[in-house]
């Protein structure tokens, strides 16, 4: 007979292991020189450095496609589950159920694993009192595997700290950076960041328009819980190493038997409180990550199509002759791709042809 760790869906093809008596090569993510932290004598800019990754990240996905496939990674069957039904529900509310997809795996050869690959309980207790989908929340667990998932998702969220460095240190040392794997996997922790999950938002993102993605029943369950989630998180941000990086996060001292302490305490006096420790504040911070990790995504469509349909317009009217009429201009446009045309309503295209041609006019006049 097989193992029971054999039973995760997937486990048929490779594992995942990460061979610790292998040296490997540890690929950390590169960023921008001037914002690595202890670089030259640049002083060390946090929000500097988290915008630099995320603008790694988003360059590394391709939204020609039309579609972002999310992939959670955990080490207990149980994180990661979560997460991925909490972002199918937050991407559903936010009209973007068919072009977010989340899944979730496990890494089946950690120590951590359960050998069992059903769905544990306490995973079923937490989607059910959250509302997310029953079918998948109990589904049986789905084993990750290195070669293949990071070419087949555009983006792997480590649910931990630990467990991204894992993957990265697994990556094959042929890798190089034009692959790209190290851009497209994170660290769930780092889309609680405005300054991560916003580097492509148009407008000054805010902690506030990131709690709105949520649906407002399920955001009044967690956000007893979120002030006390964030002191939790800057405590642990500001209690670093030397180079920056935090001493863990909340996400990877939480377990599955967490879901049972209790959401309300009781005071000395005997008024009942919110819990102000346990899993009400993972739940609550988990749930303001994936509404990032929603809101970084759908920004990069948005940039990255405003992008495309700038160089279309540059493409197809670059003298003062050939400034036309908004409707046979638009028309033009769209015979020459409907790929990227597509994307805008017919008001959104008129009015970067106008500003095109606006901008024409002005350049030429100044010359």
């Amino acid at each position: 007979l097989l193992p029971k760790k054999m039973m995760y869906k997937n486990a048929k093809m490779r594992p995942f292991i990460a061979p610790l008596t292998t040296t490997l090569l540890y690929h950390a993510t590169t960023v921008v020189d001037a914002f690595s932290p202890g670089s030259n004598d640049t002083p060390f800019s946090l929000s500097a450095y988290q915008k630099a990754r995320a603008k790694q990240t988003s360059n590394s996905m391709d939204a020609s496609r039309f579609h972002f496939q999310i992939l959670f990674v955990d080490n207990t069957n149980f994180h990661a589950r979560i997460a991925e039904g909490m972002m199918a529900r937050i991407a559903e509310y936010n009209d973007a159920i068919y072009t977010l997809f989340p899944y979730s795996a496990t890494i089946e050869s950690s120590d951590n694993a359960p050998m069992d690959s059903c769905a544990p309980e306490e995973a079923l207790t937490i989607c059910d009192y959250l509302g997310l989908c029953s079918t998948t929340c109990s589904e049986d667990g789905t084993s990750f595997n290195l070669q293949n998932d990071l070419d087949q998702y555009d983006l792997i969220i480590a649910v931990d700290d630990e467990i991204q460095n894992l993957i990265l240190r697994s990556l094959p040392t042929t890798t190089t950076e034009d692959d790209g794997y190290e851009h497209k996997c994170r660290s769930l922790s780092e889309f609680l960041s405005v300054n991560f999950c916003g580097v492509e938002n148009s407008e000054e993102l805010t902690q506030q328009m990131i709690q709105d993605m949520i649906e407002p029943g399920m955001w009044e369950k967690a956000r007893p819980y979120y002030d006390a989630a964030k002191a939790l998180l800057d405590s642990k941000s500001s209690s670093g190493d030397d180079e920056g990086r935090s001493r863990g996060d909340i996400f990877s001292e939480s377990k599955s038997t967490d879901v049972y302490n209790p959401r309300m305490v009781l005071t000395e006096n005997g008024a009942a409180i919110p819990n102000q420790s346990g899993w009400p504040l993972v739940e609550a911070a988990m749930l303001v990550a994936c509404a990032g990790i929603t809101r970084f995504c759908l920004d990069t469509f948005d940039a990255q199509f405003d992008e495309a349909f700038a160089q279309l317009l540059g493409t197809h009217f670059y003298r003062l002759d050939q400034i036309i009429s908004v409707d046979d201009a638009d028309d033009q446009l769209r015979l020459g791709s409907l790929s990227v045309t597509g994307y805008f309503s017919p008001k959104e295209r008129h009015a970067r042809i106008v500003r095109h041609f606006e901008e024409l006019r002005s350049k030429f006049e100044t010359e």
